[in-house]
């Protein structure tokens, strides 16, 4: 019994291995992708999928004198995590909360790219102290709610910056500030600079891909972030695409889909964050509760 344990224990971590290869790989293949954000002209299921889990998350999230901080992650990249991060923070914008998106991949962050703004300086910036927190402080011209802060010089430390005392008062500020502040980290499977803000953040939500992300990995995922202390407030199905629907009289139902790649790339656009900037349709995002 005891053989036959470390042998599936091994084959597992084996199986580990080759699936951060393989979207290690992924990253370096998917170096320019589009960024989409909410607007006027997405479509109405896609604006009410982000709502309702605003809502979902408005009821979950611990009541406090102050604002809350929400962490997300993914298992592995390709599941659209921070486009849906992004446009989570603009919808907690829209309801007249004030909202700060923060960019902590500090490895590959790409938050800069969606409010074309260069990704220096930032979050490492501030947290090395190089940077006052009100010098990474960025508003976006897309709604006068919702501010952000970039993920910074690149840093050969990251854990350790988010790990540090640092990034404990930079948060609990921002939540002084801020009604919301919503954070966008790396995958939990990939790198543990997620875990580092465990302590920091009142909750965590997990972003996986429909059709893409595997159930194990969801599953490990969740233990990584449980085994780290995180209120896990649910699990967002992101690019969802529901089977066609058969109703009276041959009538069926089809709700919008489109795909997109998602993979770690440059962070250092050359544009600003400009007011004629238009945002761009994002993907089907829905929302269950844990």
């Amino acid at each position: 019994m005891g053989l036959f344990t470390k042998l599936t224990a091994k084959i597992s971590s084996h199986a580990h291995a080759q699936r951060a290869n393989r979207a290690s790989k992924k990253h370096k293949k998917h170096s320019h992708r589009a960024e989409y954000l909410l607007s006027k002209d997405t479509p109405f299921d896609v604006t009410e999928a982000f709502r309702n889990l605003k809502a979902s998350l408005s009821v979950s999230v611990p009541k406090k004198e102050h604002g809350v901080s929400i962490m997300v992650t993914s298992a592995y990249p390709e599941d659209g995590k921070t486009t849906v991060t992004t446009n989570l923070a603009l919808m907690f914008a829209q309801s007249d909360a004030k909202v700060i998106l923060v960019d902590a991949d500090i490895r590959k962050g790409r938050i800069a790219k969606y409010f074309k703004r260069k990704s220096s300086p930032g979050l490492s910036d501030c947290l090395s102290g190089q940077n006052s927190l009100d010098d990474v402080i960025h508003h976006s011209h897309i709604n006068e709610n919702l501010s952000y802060i970039t993920c910074g010089t690149h840093s050969p430390r990251p854990y350790e910056l988010l790990e540090s005392e640092e990034m404990k008062k930079l948060i609990q500020e921002l939540c002084q500030r801020f009604d919301y502040v919503i954070i966008d980290t790396p995958p939990v499977l990939l790198i543990s600079d997620a875990l580092a803000l465990a302590p920091s953040t009142d909750g965590g939500v997990l972003v996986c891909r429909h059709q893409v992300s595997y159930i194990s990995d969801i599953e490990r995922a969740i233990n990584t972030l449980k085994f780290a202390k995180v209120n896990l407030l649910g699990i967002v199905v992101n690019d969802y695409k529901a089977p066609k629907v058969s109703a009276y009289g041959g009538y069926k139902k089809y709700y919008y889909y489109n795909s997109y790649g998602y993979g770690y790339g440059s962070t250092n656009p050359e544009d600003t964050d400009t007011a004629e900037e238009t945002p761009a349709t994002p993907q089907n995002a829905t929302e269950e509760q844990n």
